[in-house]
């Protein structure tokens, strides 16, 4: 295949793929395919609401690709690249409805001699023994003979200005050889960044796991180490600053773990690794102790309620902030959403404003009603807490009453 004659389909235009759309359309002739109309409108009139991309770049995809909700204008493809959700479900169970939705749908519309590259994250073996069939059956084409497959972890950081798509190392594989240095030239074309060429899609698939439950581990023993410096009265901000002036010391501060990626990807792994029958401990109790965080931040902002009244059923406490962190609207997992429910029916008002979030979307997908602009009046709350340190907030300080910072409660 040559890369002139290259045509791209793009499948969810999401965190993902929307800004992968954006960059291969710059060299590529492209298509990006989304399954919610409604988004797909808006995307076209020039309107993201989860801000995946700036006005600047959301405008150039449109100017260069051409946005769809209809895979019959996907045919003319020979590139597939699937950028759809990988959440768990409400047992923490992986949930691959999406991805085998849309494994279907490709199937339908593959011919010989393509390439379909998955960049969900998924565990071990997800693509050779679940995606790779399903293509196979709906298309009646053999993998290898037919056509090819290969797996490109994304390592997208939302709301990240420094690590971009473009100048981020990719991780590269695939089911051949020759999809595997048509797939590594592809990405290389359009980042300038080394691609990293795995020697198989399992060792691909495992990287995507280690990066995130890695940090997730990670998190959970600066969370845990938190509560130890509490005890002894001594801030685990000063103790981490002093650690951190050591080449080999890890810089990780405790927090909130939400988002779709360290809080999922760990649940990913123990499923795969129960299915081998092979114990994580280490894995199972740093998820426990992230998981716990917000019902204990929860706690310590009620013990400090009632340390400066007495009656707490007459506080009013202002959350500021509801996405899962700072500068972003992502709301997916989002932690604030467990402390701001914990905290009903402990004072008398508990509200939330975050400028940022779609509050339409975390009233559908939380029950939680948010603030708008208008309703906002700083001078009636007693507390407030900054659950996240968007920068908008910065314009805040000084016109509050009573503010604290997330951090004084990890």
């Amino acid at each position: 295949m040559n890369k002139q004659d290259i045509k791209i389909g793009v499948i969810g235009l999401g965190y993902v793929g929307l800004p992968v759309l954006s960059l291969f359309s710059q060299k590529y002739d492209c298509w990006g395919i989304d399954n919610d109309v409604l988004r797909v409108e808006a995307l076209k009139s020039g309107t993201d609401t989860r801000k995946c991309q700036s006005n600047e770049e959301l405008s150039q995809a449109l100017r260069l690709s051409y946005i769809t909700s209809d895979w019959s204008d996907l045919g003319q493809c020979n590139v597939y690249i699937i950028a759809v959700p990988t959440p768990v479900d409400k047992e923490n169970l992986p949930d691959i409805t999406h991805l085998e939705e849309v494994c279907k749908a490709v199937g339908n519309i593959l011919s010989r001699n393509n390439i379909v590259i998955f960049e969900s994250t998924v565990y071990p073996g997800t693509t050779d023994e679940i995606c790779i069939p399903i293509l196979e059956k709906t298309s009646g084409l053999v993998v290898n003979k037919d056509f090819s497959v290969a797996y490109s972890p994304e390592r997208i950081n939302v709301g990240d200005k420094i690590h971009q798509l473009d100048n981020v190392p990719k991780i590269v594989s695939a089911s051949n050889q020759q999809a595997l240095e048509l797939v590594a030239d592809l990405y290389g074309s359009v980042i300038n960044a080394e691609v990293v060429r795995a020697s198989n899609i399992k060792v691909a698939e495992a990287a995507k796991m280690y990066e995130n439950v890695q940090r997730d581990v990670l998190i959970a023993l600066a969370n845990q180490y938190s509560d130890y410096c509490r005890e002894e009265g001594i801030d685990i901000q000063e103790v981490t600053d002093c650690a951190a002036t050591k080449w080999n010391f890890s810089n990780v501060r405790p927090g909130l773990v939400g988002g779709h990626c360290i809080g999922v990807d760990a649940y990913y792994l123990l499923k795969r690794s129960t299915q081998k029958k092979v114990d994580l401990p280490l894995v199972i109790t740093a998820r426990s102790i992230n998981e716990n965080k917000a019902l204990q931040v929860s706690n310590r902002i009620t013990a400090y309620a009632q340390s400066i009244r007495i009656d707490t059923k007459k506080i009013k406490i202002l959350i500021l902030g509801f996405s899962y962190k700072a500068n972003t609207p992502d709301i997916r997992n989002t932690m604030i959403a467990t402390i701001v429910k914990s905290l009903y029916g402990t004072f008398e008002i508990v509200d939330c404003f975050d400028p940022l979030v779609d509050n339409y979307e975390v009233e559908l997908r939380y029950g939680i009603h948010m603030l708008n602009p208008d309703q906002l009046q700083l001078d009636k709350y007693d507390i407030i807490v900054k659950a996240v340190n968007h920068d908008v907030f910065d314009n805040f300080i000084g016109a509050l009453p009573i503010m604290v910072d997330l951090n004084v409660f990890l």
